[in-house]
């Protein structure tokens, strides 16, 4: 089978690159021609070779959809081959319209394709989660035409890399909350230093929280309001940035946390849950988007973000062992059953045999 897989920007570390690029090993190692295409990104082949492919009837275009981008809505159009779109979701601009008028147009462009894509009534809709397949039931396209594959990821590499606990040796030696995403304004962290700051009102006067994630220049507004309450809430002390980080980094993070807390208001899968459950760390997090379904029983999962709840949530899981212990062995059950590279490869191969 010849397999074209689209991607507007094909990155090393980020989710969609990671499910592009591990799709097509994936497929490589079932013999099928799988190739990727995208503006930029190592290993990806221009746009403009595309239009061999595209013009078989017989081959598989997987065009990978996250945000607003015209040239994969006209490749989709003009394709004679069989089409699946591999539906990441978009963030609903309301959440950018107070903190950032460029992304608030991008993400009402990516919202606004939805209906566009649905329209073109391509083979298979395949979607992250079944929260991001609503989005597609939603604009009309029979549910038949619908599936879910969680995304492809790298947690055996994280489960066996050497974990580097270098940046940590300053960070303080008390309960520690980890939170781990890019700052924007979905993922709440507002709602994350306010619950953390009960803790260390209530709980723990010394608990540190690590924050694994890199700031938006474009997102300027809402990286100043994150500085504001960090100051007014008095954290500076107990908050450590941790940027850009590397495979080793991040393990270390993970490994010394008493949780994953995750407040996010909208996700369409949330990678950092799948990765904490893969090291047996246990999760707290807000039943929002698709967190609920990713977790799969496997964490504390609540539905509103009130400060003393979240507090009250870390207190028991550190007082607590056989708690622990349970969510543990949920983590990797839900690991196992739902995220192991062997289950989402036979998945994608099955997904793409069945088409028409």
């Amino acid at each position: 089978m010849r397999v074209a897989i689209l991607v507007a920007v094909l990155g090393e570390r980020d989710a969609i690159g990671t499910d592009a690029r591990e799709m097509a090993a994936a497929l490589a190692r079932r013999g099928h021609d799988a190739r990727l295409f995208a503006t930029s990104g190592d290993g990806a082949e221009p746009l403009a070779a595309l239009d061999d492919v595209i013009a078989d009837p017989r081959a598989v275009l997987v065009y990978h959809f996250a945000f607003g981008w015209p040239p994969g809505v006209d490749v989709l159009r003009r394709a004679r081959c069989r089409r699946v779109v591999r539906y990441h979701n978009v963030t609903p601009p309301e959440f950018f319209a107070p903190w950032s008028d460029e992304y608030e147009r991008s993400c009402r462009a990516g919202r606004d394709e939805i209906a566009t894509i649905a329209a073109l009534g391509c083979e298979l809709y395949l979607c992250d989660s079944p929260f991001n397949a609503e989005d597609f039931l939603a604009a009309g396209v029979p549910r038949e035409r619908t599936a879910v594959l969680p995304p492809f990821n790298r947690l055996d590499r994280l489960v066996e890399a050497p974990a580097d606990f270098g940046l940590l040796d300053g960070c303080g030696r008390g309960a520690t909350w980890l939170a781990v995403g890019r700052l924007a304004p979905n993922k709440a962290h507002l709602d994350l230093f306010s619950a953390f700051a009960c803790y260390l009102d209530r709980c723990e006067a010394d608990a540190r929280l690590l924050v694994v994630g890199s700031e938006d220049a474009r997102l300027e507004r809402y990286n100043a309001a994150l500085r504001e309450r960090v100051q007014t809430l008095r954290l500076e002390p107990h908050i450590h940035w941790l940027r850009d980080v590397d495979e080793g980094v991040l393990k270390a993070a993970y490994l010394v946390a008493d949780a994953l807390v995750s407040l996010s208001r909208h996700e369409g899968f949330c990678v950092p849950l799948a990765e904490a459950m893969a090291l047996g760390v246990p999760v707290v997090a807000l039943d929002a988007g698709a967190q609920a379904w990713t977790l799969g029983g496997a964490g504390l999962i609540w539905d509103n973000a009130e400060p003393a709840l979240i507090a009250a949530s870390i207190e028991r899981l550190r007082a607590d062992a056989e708690l622990r212990s349970e969510l543990r062995e949920r983590g990797f059950a839900r690991v196992a059953d739902a995220f192991a590279p062997a289950r989402l490869e036979q998945g994608l191969v099955n997904a793409l045999e069945a088409l028409p």
